[in-house]
Order: C-alpha cells, then sequence, then structure tokens
C-alpha cells in the first residue's frame, strides 16, 4: 500500500531581533544601582567617623556656647551672654593677644626657613637623604617628649645657656620671665614646623617641569632669576596650603605650653586652646569654654577664606 508522502512545512519568515525586554533593562539599572550602592558603602564608615567624632561635637560645642553649664547641672540657655561677657573679659582678651602672637611670629619664620631647606634638598648633595631624615626628626617626635626635653634645655643650667655663655652672653630666665617664656614657646613651634614643610615645599618643587628652567638658561636667566619668576609663581598653590596649615596647627598649639609653662608666668604663654581647657575643666565652666571654640573656630575659617581669596585673586583676574 502505498505510503502517502509527508506534507512538507513551509519555511517561517525571517524575524528581527527581539527588542531588549523590559527585565533586561532592569538588570542595567540594577547594575548601575548596585555600584552606587557599593560606593556609598565603601563612604559610610568615613562619613559616620566624620559625623560621630567631628560634626556632633561641633554643633554640641555651638549649642553649649548658648548655655550656663558646669558639668554638674543641665545646660541652661542664655544666648549670647556667653559671647558678651567674653568680649569684656581682660583675660580672655590676653589670652587671644598671646595666640595671635605665637601665631604671627611661628608662622612667619617658617615660610622662608621650610622653603630654603626645600631648595637646598632638591638639589644633588652628599648623603641627602640622611641629612634630609636627620632635618625631619622633629616632626615625628612626640610632642610630649619635645616639651619635656626643651624644658631641661632652657633650664638655668641648660644646653640653652651654656652655648650662650660660649658667646658670652648671660643666661637667660627662658621658663621663669614673662618677657622670654613665649619665645622659648614660639622657637619650639619654629624649630617643630619647619621640616614639616620643607616636605610639602619639596614635593611641590619637585613637580616644577625642568623645561622651564632649561628655556631660562638658553635665555641666560641666572639662579635668582629662574627663582623669582619660576619656581615662586608656579609654588603658588604650595604655598597657599603650607600658610592656612601652619596657622590652624599654630592656633591649636596646647601641649608644649601646657607641659613646659601652664600658661605662665603672669598668663604670657595661656594661648587660647589652652584657656578653654583650663575654662572647661579647672574652673567647671563648659559654656564659656564652648563660646571661646567658638571664637576660635570662627577666627580661623576667616583666615583661611582671606588667604584663599588673596591667593586666588589674580587667577580669577586673567
Amino acid at each position: 500500500m502505498p505510503v502517502a508522502p509527508l506534507p512538507t512545512q513551509a519555511p517561517r519568515p525571517a524575524t528581527a531581533p527581539a527588542a531588549p525586554s523590559a527585565g533586561r533593562r532592569r538588570l542595567r539599572l540594577s547594575l548601575s544601582a548596585k555600584q552606587a550602592a557599593f560606593g556609598i558603602a565603601i563612604l559610610l564608615p568615613t562619613l559616620a567617623v566624620l559625623a560621630i567624632f567631628r560634626f556632633l561635637p561641633m554643633i554640641e560645642a555651638f549649642y553649649l556656647s548658648l548655655t550656663a553649664y558646669d558639668l554638674v547641672h543641665p545646660p541652661k540657655f542664655v544666648g549670647l551672654a556667653n559671647f558678651v561677657s567674653l568680649a569684656q573679659d581682660p583675660l580672655f582678651l590676653k589670652s587671644a593677644r598671646v595666640s595671635l602672637t605665637y601665631v604671627l611670629f611661628s608662622v612667619v619664620p617658617v615660610l622662608p626657613l621650610s622653603l630654603g631647606l626645600a631648595v637646598l634638598f632638591n638639589r644633588s648633595l652628599f648623603i641627602k637623604n640622611v641629612l634630609r631624615s636627620a632635618v625631619f626628626m622633629p616632626v615625628v617626635m612626640p610632642a610630649v617628649v619635645m616639651a619635656v626635653v626643651w624644658t631641661f634645655m632652657y633650664q638655668q643650667d641648660g644646653v640653652i645657656n651654656t652655648l650662650l655663655g660660649w658667646l658670652g652672653i648671660d643666661p637667660i630666665p627662658w621658663l621663669r620671665s614673662s618677657s622670654s617664656a613665649l619665645w622659648a614657646v614660639i622657637l619650639i613651634g619654629i624649630w617643630r614646623a619647619t621640616p614639616y614643610y620643607m616636605v610639602i615645599f619639596l614635593a611641590g618643587l619637585q613637580a616644577i617641569p625642568a623645561d622651564y628652567y632649561d628655556a631660562a638658561e638658553i635665555d641666560g636667566a641666572g639662579d635668582w632669576a629662574k627663582f623669582w619668576h619660576i619656581t615662586l609663581p608656579l609654588l603658588k598653590p604650595t604655598t597657599l596650603l603650607v600658610i592656612v596649615m601652619n596657622v590652624i596647627v599654630a592656633m591649636k598649639v596646647f601641649a608644649v605650653p601646657l607641659i613646659m609653662t601652664g600658661g605662665g608666668p603672669a598668663d604670657s604663654t595661656r594661648v587660647l586652646p589652652l584657656f578653654i581647657y583650663q575654662t572647661a575643666f579647672e574652673f567647671f565652666d563648659m559654656g564659656r569654654a564652648a563660646a571661646m571654640s567658638v571664637f576660635l573656630f570662627v577666627g580661623v575659617m576667616l583666615f583661611s577664606f582671606i588667604q584663599v581669596r588673596m591667593f586666588t585673586r589674580g587667577d580669577e583676574q586673567r
């Protein structure tokens, strides 16, 4: 019996590629969202630390500056009374003057000294790395150890007066006289800050392309002309960074005057951070101490803003 042939199937028409489904689009969006969530998760620990240990204490300090608080009784809101009383307090005004004096005479010498050392160590010197490490030693020394060592050096028969005696200079009561105690503390600040900012200036010098100096030599420029017309202008951002950082660190000096003099003699070394500490934890007046810290914070922010504006004014006019 003959078998009937199977019916042949007509060929299917070619179809265009299917458009991406909504599920795939959602998958792509979810991938970018996962990447964003991963970045936020990485930042969250740092943001949490900043919020807990930086921003919350700042907010709390602003709040306490508007209260009368003695660490025993609950804070009592007094408005701006703490700020008004501080503006009329001769001890606070003297402490502010001492801090400004310390900042002025410890920051200004550091700039030429650190820049000069950076230029020196940027050259090819014998055992340059060893000398650079030796100069950097004051930075890694703890502030407490440094203050104790310098206290012994400032004694009547200490190293400083012994060296002065070799030069025919009478011994100086460094830490026992109100006319010399602050200068003794300032000298330590200069000694410790100079090597730190030398490293920053050295990094700025090494970032300047050598082509500028080669072109200047072809034009016949000397060392001083190259330094004045090439090095200093290109070090402008580095100089701004050094000034702002140095002022902020100098305004917060605390350990050295606390250990060496305790603010004396005759309040000549009682810088503002030390006065804040004594007001809060010796006189138990947290409201006034918080108001002082607000004054200090506003002063540092204003100075930093003025410096940034001064250093960027020329760039905006170009």
